[in-house]
């Protein structure tokens, strides 16, 4: 009787923890990474890119969608206009091994964007950002590893369209 009382209140202490833990993390301002919220000028954004359904513009689309904003297709649709001014991901060997081989890589992504409503006013001045990752290579894993850079430059990106729609939500509420 005297266990089954000790795993109850354990149970409940445990749980009753987990909720005042929750409380005042709620209570300071803390929130999960998520979808940002945008300002009225990107509710409806056309997205202007030398390469406008891959890289940069793909994950830039993916954001503003998930964040409630909707990608139009042309300019005169737009309240605001996000232009991908230059885009660069590279792989840079940082070392190489003993047999001459690249043995870590690092993985650079940029992009340089500015927004301006539909007329051409600009909102946001044209700003740059820019990511480095490393990757330690190896030739065993050749098709594991092309991946997995892959996989990063995605990633990369996402984060960086993240930081820029945060730019400009900072930038339009506090011109």
């Amino acid at each position: 009787m005297i266990s089954s009382f000790r795993a109850a209140f354990s149970r409940y202490s445990v749980t009753g923890l987990m909720l005042l833990s929750l409380m005042v993390l709620s209570a300071c301002g803390f929130r999960l990474r998520g979808d940002v919220e945008l300002p009225a000028q990107l509710q409806q954004t056309y997205i202007e890119s030398n390469s406008p359904f891959t890289g940069m513009a793909r994950s830039l689309r993916n954001e503003l969608e998930a964040s409630g904003a909707r990608v139009v297709d042309s300019r005169e649709q737009a309240t605001a206009v996000l232009r991908i001014t230059d885009e660069q991901s590279e792989n840079r060997i940082l070392s190489v091994g003993s047999t001459g081989k690249a043995s870590e890589y690092e993985l650079y992504d940029a992009v340089t964007f500015q927004l301006t409503d539909r007329e051409g006013q600009v909102l946001v001045k044209a700003q740059n950002l820019r990511m480095i990752r490393d990757l330690v290579f190896d030739e065993n894993e050749l098709l594991g590893k092309v991946s997995e850079a892959e996989q990063l430059h995605v990633q990369m990106r996402s984060s960086l369209a993240r930081q820029i729609l945060t730019r400009i939500n900072a930038r339009l509420k506090h011109p």
